[in-house]
């Protein structure tokens, strides 16, 4: 039974990461032009925690304040914050790899 409900927890651990993982791939994929995910992280990241926060809050709410339901969304909106950090994080190690050296002769 206790492996039932283990199983039970990560499969639905699973499944909130994926649906977290893939509305914030979806803010990426829609964007209309080519940038940078810095650029798309400074239009797009308020809305979206905003509105994350409104739902996250209303369910909350809905629930009467129940303590799953209150750790169930707070770890839905710590994730998302993590995969957007996770994102801006990988971009700019992407950027990073081509900086350039310093110049010997400007060295002091």
């Amino acid at each position: 039974m206790i492996v039932l409900v283990i199983f039970g927890f990560l499969f639905i651990g699973l499944m909130t990461f994926t649906i977290v993982r893939l509305s914030i791939s979806c803010v990426f994929w829609s964007y209309r032009r080519p940038v940078d995910k810095p650029y798309v992280f400074k239009v797009c990241f308020p809305y979206y925690i905003i509105i994350l926060s409104a739902i996250c809050i209303a369910l909350i709410l809905k629930f009467d304040n129940h303590p799953v339901a209150i750790y169930y969304f707070s770890s839905v909106y710590l994730t998302a914050l993590l995969i957007w950090k996770s994102e801006i994080k990988s971009s700019l190690k992407k950027n990073k790899k081509f900086a350039n050296e310093p110049n010997p002769t400007q060295l002091p």
